[in-house]
C-alpha cells in the first residue's frame, strides 16, 4: 500500500499523528471512521505497517471487524486493489452489518516494495497480528497460495478457537485435500479446519489446461515452474493431466525468477523440440522477461504455444510497466469462472453495480470472486453467536444458492462442493493488449484425478 504521509508542523503535526495512530491502529485502542455514518470507536484497528485505515461507513458503532489480506504492491495489484473495493462494496450493500453486527473492514498488504510480491515475512507478521486481534472474526484471504501456507497454521491456533480465513484466489491443492508427506495436515495444529476457498483447486486448471491444449494439437509440451507452492503445484498437475490426456510432457524444469534472463534455458527446452510450453508461475516473477526469452529462442506465441495459469492472468501481463510484456501476445491464459460477460442473475447485478467504483476499467474476475467470499463471510459472522469458533462453523456450514459464482457449498476440506454454474467452470483467455475471452469450460473428472495423483505422488 501507499505510505502514509507525515504532516509536520509542531503542535498541529502531534495532533494529525495522534488522528492518524488512531485511525490506522498506530498504538490506540480504538479506531475512527472511514467515512460516512458513526465511527469504529469499538474495534482495535490492524496495525498501519501492514494495514489502510478502518473503513466504516454504517450506523452506530462498529463492533466487529474483518480484513484482506492480498498483495497491494507489483503486478497482481491491478487485480487486489479491486478485490478491496469489491469487498467494501459488498459491506455497503449490506449496510455495514452482518446481522447484529456492526462490521468495519480493513485492506491489509501481504507484499513488500523490495519483492514486488507476497513476502513471507509480511505474511507471518500478518498472520499474527490477526490472531491477536480478538474483534477480527474473519480474514478474506490470502492471494497467494504461498502466503496461504504461512497465515494457515497462525490463524488455525488463534485464541478463540481459531479464525476463520476464506480465499478468493488461493488454488495449491495440497492446502485442502491430501497430498505427499504431511500436507495438509501441517497447516491445521489444532486438528479443526479454519479455512475455505471459493476458487477450485489447481487439478481442476490442469486439467482444464491440458484439455485445451490437446485440443489445439499439442503433442509434445515442456512443463516449467518457479519452485513456490502454487507454483509447482499447479506445474505437477497440468503434467499429470496432459500425460493422462495423450501427451508427451519433454521436461519438467524450474526457473529462478530472480536470474537476469532465461534464454539458456529456453536454448535447452528448444532441444526437446515441444509444441507448447506451460509455465506455473506469478505474473511478479520478472515474467515480462521469462517470456521475452521464450519468444526470443522458441518463436512467438502462435508457433510454439505458450500456456500460462491464473497467475498470469490479468491485463497488465501485456503491460511492461506492470512487470508484463507485450511478447505475451497470442499466449493462452486461464482462471476459475465465466468470462465477465457471460455472468447473470446475482453475479450481473454485481457487475453492473460494481462498475461505477472503477473509474471505466473492466470489472477482473477475481473482483467477483471477492465478492462472493465476502458474502459467504458475512452470513457466516451473522449467523454466528458472535465468537470466532461459531464463525468458522457456520463458515463451513455455507450453502448459497445462486450466489455471484453459482450454487455451492464447502466439504469437510473448506473446498467447494455440489457447484453448479460459474463455480465449477474455467474460461480460456488470450489477447494482445487486453484478455478477451476463448472458451468456457469444466475440467474433465478423468483428468482431475490424473492431475490429483500427480501432485500426490
Amino acid at each position: 500500500m501507499k505510505k502514509r504521509v507525515s504532516i509536520g508542523l509542531l503542535l498541529a503535526s502531534v495532533g494529525a499523528l495522534a488522528l492518524i495512530a488512531a485511525g490506522c491502529g498506530g498504538g490506540s485502542k480504538s479506531s475512527s471512521s472511514g467515512g460516512g455514518g458513526g465511527g469504529g470507536g469499538k474495534v482495535t484497528a490492524l496495525p498501519a505497517s501492514s494495514c489502510a485505515p478502518v473503513q466504516f461507513k454504517g450506523s452506530g458503532d462498529a463492533d466487529t471487524l474483518i480484513a484482506s489480506d492480498l498483495p497491494m504492491q507489483g503486478g497482481s495489484r491491478t487485480q487486489t486493489v479491486q478485490m478491496t473495493k469489491a469487498i467494501a462494496y459488498v459491506l455497503n450493500q449490506q449496510g455495514w452489518k452482518a446481522g447484529s453486527h456492526n462490521v468495519a473492514y480493513q485492506a491489509c498488504d501481504d507484499s513488500t516494495a523490495q519483492l514486488g510480491k507476497w513476502d513471507p515475512d509480511k505474511c507471518s507478521a500478518n498472520a499474527h497480528a490477526y490472531a491477536s486481534n480478538k474483534q477480527l472474526l474473519g480474514v478474506i484471504g490470502t492471494f497467494n497460495s504461498g502466503c496461504a501456507a504461512i497465515e494457515i497454521p497462525v490463524a488455525n491456533q488463534a485464541p478463540g478457537g481459531g479464525l476463520a480465513m476464506l480465499s478468493p484466489a488461493n488454488t495449491y491443492g495440497c492446502l485442502t485435500e491430501p497430498c505427499a508427506g504431511d500436507e495438509p495436515e501441517k497447516y491445521y495444529p489444532s486438528g479443526t479446519r479454519n479455512y475455505a476457498r471459493v476458487a477450485p483447486s489447481d487439478p481442476n486448471q490442469g486439467a482444464v489446461d491440458a484439455a485445451f491444449l490437446k485440443s489445439k494439437g499439442v503433442k509434445r509440451v515442456s512443463v516449467l515452474n518457479d519452485k513456490e507452492a502454487y507454483g509447482l503445484g499447479v506445474a505437477k498437475n497440468f503434467a499429470g493431466a496432459a500425460k493422462a490426456a495423450g501427451m508427451t510432457v519433454t521436461g519438467f524444469s524450474a526457473y529462478d525468477p530472480k536470474q537476469a534472463n532465461f534464454q539458456a534455458l529456453f536454448t535447452r527446452i528448444k532441444q526437446q523440440n515441444p509444441d507448447a510450453v506451460f509455465i506455473g508461475g506469478l505474473i511478479d516473477e520478472n515474467s515480462g522477461q521469462l517470456i521475452n526469452d521464450k519468444v526470443a529462442v522458441l518463436g512467438d506465441n502462435s508457433k510454439v504455444l505458450l500456456m500460462l495459469p491464473d497467475g498470469f492472468t490479468t491485463d497488465a501481463i501485456f503491460d511492461r510497466s506492470q512487470g508484463g510484456t507485450p511478447e505475451a501476445s497470442g499466449a493462452y491464459f486461464t482462471v476459475a469462472g465465466v468470462g465477465i460477460d457471460q455472468y447473470k442473475g446475482a453475479a450481473l447485478k454485481f457487475i453492473n453495480g460494481f462498475k461505477s467504483q472503477l473509474n471505466g476499467k473492466p470489472v477482473d474476475p477475481y473482483a467477483i470472486l471477492a465478492a462472493q467470499a465476502a458474502q459467504v463471510m458475512l452470513d457466516a459472522i451473522k449467523n454466528s453467536d458472535g465468537t470466532r469458533a461459531d464463525v468458522i462453523k457456520k463458515m463451513y456450514a455455507t450453502k448459497v444458492n445462486d450466489g455471484l459464482i453459482g450454487s455451492f457449498s464447502f466439504n469437510k476440506n473448506g473446498d467447494l462442493s455440489g457447484a453448479k454454474g460459474a463455480a465449477v467452470l474455467f474460461t480460456v483467455y488470450t489477447g494482445k493488449n487486453h484478455l478477451v475471452t476463448v472458451k468456457t469450460t469444466a475440467p474433465d473428472p478423468t483428468l482431475v484425478a490424473a492431475a490429483r495423483k500427480e501432485a500426490s505422488g
